[in-house]
């Protein structure tokens, strides 16, 4: 039995999680393929499969995951956006894989619309336990597909066909005393759909930490630094564009003691939403970045030191091993489990979209228990960090990661850029 060594239970989080879900797949690759495309639909169940193998499954909290209707919908996208995906259920596969060749980075089968139905459904469903006074749970994991931040109002991209995230604020915001939400997009790609949908609005905190150096998706200016809201907005769109690849532990958790975690103390959220991306994660073969899962676990429980309500929905991340790692990394760190009490999943150790076939994943697993050196019990090396760190906890051997000098002028800059907006800065 988990216990978080502070005589709580892990019984207050929660996940969805549906199977249906997988049956968004690309036509122009089949199922039995070794090869997938990045989003594979198997990047759910390998979560799913490491958090039941944990142990730690059994005792989180399922919430039912129902498709959404088109009027959430509709409260984010265009009619016309809504009217296309629909359009695409009666279309032949001929049809549809022809269709999907103008699209942005987007594949679409008949069943796409109805599981990002699922997928956003999903989100809003656990967003609203969460917030629910009389809920069970406080914080959660949700288990989805496709990703969504990169959905703009009218517009399929990036793998993404509905703004999940988008979808589940404005849900909370129509349904629920939660009005003021933080959103965090630690996903290795730039939520350009997030940030269109909010640019203009101060009930919602926008913080994206993302690559933007030219090679890699979406290409655009909108993930600079100097995007930082319009109107009632400005200041609440923060980019945290790092300029290369191989970005690592130390420059995120700088970036998160500079400006994320300061920045969200001060806006004071009713709720956090993480953009639960894990393609900055070591051995992912698109991001090329170095992020381990001690780290997502780290940012994870300082996030819900400063906002105890707080869902991570996942986004990116197409190395199996890593996003499962990473994954059950974070479930723990919901669920108060102390470092010591077992084991931190290693990080992955193969740059690849795939390893072993779905069939064989039940051995594919590492079940090797870490211990831990008496340098956990020594302090994070830099700064006053009492209050977003509780320091009667073992320190996680990530703090000792020092950031790039290239991470520390990104962050740096951001600070110059949003400062005046910001008190605490």
């Amino acid at each position: 039995m988990y216990t978080n060594g502070k005589g709580g239970g892990i019984g207050r989080v929660g996940y969805v999680y549906d199977v249906r879900m997988k049956h968004h797949f690309d036509l122009d690759v089949p199922l039995s393929a070794e090869d997938q495309h990045p989003e594979d639909p198997r990047r759910i169940y390998w979560i799913y499969e490491i958090l039941e193998r944990s142990g730690l499954l059994s005792q989180m909290h399922r919430v039912p995951v129902s498709p959404i209707t088109d009027t959430q919908i509709l409260r984010t996208h265009h009619r016309e956006h809504l009217s296309f995906l629909k359009s695409t259920e009666l279309m032949e596969v001929t049809e549809l894989i022809k269709m999907q060749e103008d699209l942005d980075s987007v594949y679409i089968c008949a069943m796409s619309l109805y599981c990002a139905r699922l997928s956003a459904g999903g989100l809003l469903a656990l967003c609203r336990e969460v917030a629910s006074e009389n809920g069970v749970v406080d914080s959660g994991l949700a288990i989805i597909r496709p990703p969504g931040h990169h959905a703009c109002q009218n517009k399929t991209m990036g793998f993404c066909l509905l703004n999940n995230i988008a979808i589940a604020i404005r849900d909370l915001q129509t349904t629920s005393s939660v009005q003021r939400v933080a959103v965090v997009d630690w996903d290795v790609h730039h939520g350009n759909g997030i940030q269109e949908l909010f640019y203009s609005d101060n009930s919602v905190l926008y913080i994206s930490l993302h690559r933007h150096d030219g090679a890699i998706f979406p290409f655009s200016s909108a993930a600079e630094s100097s995007r930082i809201g319009r109107s009632r907005g400005k200041g609440y769109n923060i980019n945290i564009p790092w300029l290369s690849d191989g970005v690592g532990d130390g420059d995120y958790l700088y970036a998160f003691r500079e400006i994320v975690l300061p920045i969200i103390k001060e806006f004071a959220p009713d709720m956090i939403i993480v953009a639960c991306g894990f393609d900055a994660a070591a051995c992912d073969p698109i991001g090329l970045c170095n992020v381990t899962p001690e780290c997502y676990a780290a940012m994870t429980a300082m996030l819900k030191n400063v906002c105890p309500k707080i869902v991570l929905s996942l986004e990116g991340g197409y190395n199996l091993e890593a996003i499962a790692n990473s994954a059950l990394a974070c479930a723990k760190a919901l669920a108060g489990v102390r470092w010591k009490a077992g084991l931190v999943p290693r990080a992955a150790t193969v740059r690849e979209y795939t390893t072993l076939p779905e069939s064989e994943t039940r051995g594919s697993f590492s079940s090797e228990r870490h211990t831990y050196s008496a340098e956990w019990q020594t302090s994070p090396k830099k700064g006053s960090l009492s209050w977003w760190w509780d320091p009667a906890d073992e320190v996680p051997l990530c703090f000792a990661a020092e950031p790039s000098e290239l991470g520390k002028q990104v962050v740096d800059r951001v600070f110059d850029d949003v400062e005046r907006y910001w008190q605490t800065l």
